[in-house]
């Protein structure tokens, strides 16, 4: 049995005009996310700019959340670091929070690394943290990080950490190598980190997603994975499901966290929103944006279409 499942949106983190995070914006945000149905938020991902923000930004904004009542068991951070002390001491906060589990990156930096050298970062990471009871969630990334997560270094980390490393995040795009992984290793938890194929992942075994598009569609994506085994009762579920591989391919059309901060800067009608964090650049004009205004055409078709599913 999956130790953890469900549906995680990778929540964007609202920042203000000097780059700072703007916790105001933060909290609703991810209190609008839960409302949506998600199981959870995965914060400080790749679509959260993790790793444009420092270590001691990361860790307050994690306490100020959970100050302002946002449960820690619906919290998955990423803490992945090139830098492996930062790593560590990121994951250790984390656990110390009782937050739900950890997204963890492998370092990013160096190239053509040895699966050894992987193996090795994590178990620093696992070893320094101390606690038997914390979860680990892998992330394999490979075209941003080029350091793939494989089938070795999964088998070795279970082997070592069989209480811990309870799963992984899939966002290679690579369909093939997710249900690979979900027939190979028994009870891991494979996450499908594309909102249009996490349908067919979560039907072949996989634990669920965690995806950035949830930001703008989680309550479609939502409702389409936990109503699987009412598909056949639900007139128009293929129109779901197409409704949400159209937003996925809008939302990756362009640099797809810029796009939905203009997005909502637009639709809550809160300039600050459309803050990005270099090297990232902010979509000039969201009112008149084309992609942008084709998003929110798209997102607004998700309520009426549930209503009548």
């Amino acid at each position: 049995m999956l130790k953890i499942s469900g549906v995680f949106s990778a929540a964007l983190t609202p920042v203000k005009s000097d780059l700072t995070i703007n916790q105001d914006l933060y909290l609703r945000h991810c209190q609008h996310l839960m409302r949506q149905g998600h199981d959870g938020l995965a914060i400080f991902g790749t679509t959260g700019e993790a790793n444009s923000f420092s270590l001691t930004e990361k860790i307050s904004n994690i306490e100020f959340l959970i100050d302002n009542k946002i449960n820690p068991k619906v919290l998955i951070p990423g803490t992945g670091s090139s830098s492996l002390n930062d790593a560590i001491a990121m994951t250790k906060h984390a656990s110390k929070m009782n937050v739900r589990a950890v997204l963890l990156l492998p370092p990013f930096f160096y190239k053509n690394v040895t699966d050894e050298g992987v193996i090795n970062y994590y178990r620093n990471i696992i070893e320094s943290v101390e606690n038997r009871n914390f979860q680990y969630l892998l992330y394999h990334i490979p075209q941003n990080t080029y350091v793939p997560i494989n089938f070795k270094i999964i088998e070795t980390l279970l082997k070592l950490y069989p209480k811990n490393v309870v799963g992984l995040k899939d966002s290679s795009g690579n369909y093939d190598n997710m249900l690979r992984l979900i027939k190979y290793f028994n009870d891991f938890a494979v996450f499908c980190g594309d909102d249009s194929i996490a349908l067919n992942v979560v039907k072949r075994g996989g634990a669920g997603a965690i995806t950035a598009g949830t930001n703008v569609s989680g309550k479609l994506l939502c409702y389409i994975l936990k109503n699987l085994k009412n598909e056949n009762n639900l007139k128009n579920f293929n129109e779901l499901q197409d409704l949400q591989i159209k937003i996925r391919k809008t939302v990756t059309s362009v640099e797809l966290i810029s796009l939905m901060k203009a997005f909502f800067s637009i639709e809550d009608n809160i300039p600050e929103w459309n803050n990005v964090l270099p090297p990232l650049k902010k979509i000039e004009d969201p009112k008149n944006h084309k992609t942008v205004l084709l998003l929110k055409e798209l997102v607004n078709k998700i309520d009426p279409l549930i209503s009548n599913s």
